[in-house]
């Protein structure tokens, strides 16, 4: 199977965006893509089509036509990781080699498949399971997400390391959010990640008022993102 896993330093970094930004250029490339969110939640369904509202744009982006449960097969009304979700909800805790077979039956049906983590990679899905176990499980190359604002180098490097200690394969970082005008701060920040933890910089996206995957993925496009996820 072939694809990627894409997770962030944190919440709220912009791994929608990415993940869909791929998709979408992966499209117009003519390479067959889905996109999928296995584990999500929220304090409400989003549609009466999809639960997520990541679910939904990553699905407008690659032009998906599976159903919701397959791009989403666990979803919780509670924002908060998928086993404190659980538990607050008093629902089973999740499968996580269950939710495995929707993303290879993507990988299979489509040959590439973006698949979108929630959070970070140390968000607990079970007592003794995280998202990074199941990037493993995955075998996928991972696409780390940060941003430029103080405080992320040291959460971009805590993510590589976690990554390596789990034996994951780090495809890069994709820096999103860079301002108009950075400050030296931000500015620098894309290469002392890059430098520090000896990982590709794929990619640095603008701060969007209004995110936009098109958008992204002309940057991806333009900076050689895409040319180095396939090759």
């Amino acid at each position: 199977m072939r694809g990627v896993f894409v997770t962030g330093t944190g919440t709220g970094v912009g791994k929608t965006l990415v993940s869909a930004g791929l998709a979408w250029a992966l499209r117009k490339r003519k390479v067959g893509v889905a996109a999928c969110k296995p584990f999500a939640t929220a304090s409400r369904a989003y549609s009466s089509k999809y639960k997520s509202r990541d679910i939904a744009i990553l699905a407008e982006a690659c032009g998906a036509t599976e159903p919701d449960e397959e791009l989403n097969p666990l979803f919780f009304k509670v924002p908060a990781s998928p086993l404190m979700a659980a538990q607050i909800l008093n629902k089973p805790t999740v499968d996580v080699h269950g939710a495995l077979f929707p993303l290879k039956k993507l990988g299979i049906k489509h040959g590439f498949v973006v698949v979108e983590g929630i959070g970070g990679v140390m968000v607990p899905l079970t007592e003794r399971e995280f998202v990074a176990d199941f990037a493993r499980l995955a075998g996928l190359p991972v696409i780390i997400v940060a941003t430029p604002q103080l405080g992320a180098i040291n959460h971009a490097l805590l993510t590589v390391r976690v990554c390596r200690e789990f034996g994951l394969d780090i495809a890069g970082i994709v820096v999103n959010m860079m301002p108009k005008s950075p400050s030296a701060v931000e500015k620098n920040t894309p290469r002392v990640i890059e430098r520090l933890a000896g990982v590709p910089l794929l990619a640095t996206l603008p701060l969007m008022k209004k995110p936009n995957y098109k958008q992204a993925a002309s940057a991806l496009e333009r900076q050689g993102a895409v040319d180095r996820i396939l090759a």
